[in-house]
């Protein structure tokens, strides 16, 4: 057991060294030490009561919602924006002119290999005007996407894309003339 010389509180928790009122360090009773409290001479009363001060304790206000803005950064120039990509000139004709001579290819690639697995020849010979066609309006288009991208002066301009689906498209029909010129070379015989 333990106590407080200056309160004389005795506190049966062995592990507590001050006392818990005044805060003066607290000596085992068991020991067989002295008294003391009763061999100190005060001066002035002492209080055995001490007056507690009370402590300032603010109403607590309700929590507000988080209503700051997140930053906004500024943004480097030449960014691309989803309005920038909408404003390309170009870009779209670009893409369905390479979309169209991508298509052509396939086609007359069908074309070749249901040649060579009997296929009823109407209908390979539908499908080849077909992706002829598709040649010829991707050229088209190209010639727009190259015309249109010329007036953009941005670091992505889609003048290569339309100058390669533009190549792709011409590719596509020089190949197509030269398999008709083969064909009725093969015809007359």
């Amino acid at each position: 057991m333990k106590r407080c010389p200056a309160c004389q509180r005795t506190y049966t928790d062995d592990t507590l060294s001050y006392c818990l009122e005044d805060g003066s360090a607290l000596y085992n009773s068991d020991s067989g030490s002295a008294d003391l409290a009763a061999t100190l001479i005060i001066p002035e009363p002492r209080m055995t009561a001490p007056v507690k001060q009370e402590t300032y304790r603010p109403t607590p206000e309700p929590p507000r919602p988080f209503t700051a803005q997140p930053p906004t950064w500024p943004s480097p120039v030449g960014a691309l924006t989803p309005q920038a990509l909408l404003a390309r000139p170009g870009r779209g004709a670009a893409v369905t002119s390479l979309v169209l001579a991508l298509s052509a290819f396939a086609l007359l690639g069908f074309c070749i290999v249901a040649g060579a697995s009997k296929v009823e020849e109407t209908l390979i010979g539908g499908i080849f005007l077909f992706s002829v066609l598709l040649a010829l309006v991707g050229a088209v288009v190209g010639i727009i996407a190259i015309s249109r991208s010329s007036k953009d002066a941005g670091a992505q301009n889609p003048k290569p894309l339309a100058i390669v689906s533009l190549a792709l498209n011409g590719l596509y029909l020089l190949i197509t003339i030269i398999f008709l010129i083969i064909g009725a070379v093969a015809g007359s015989d």
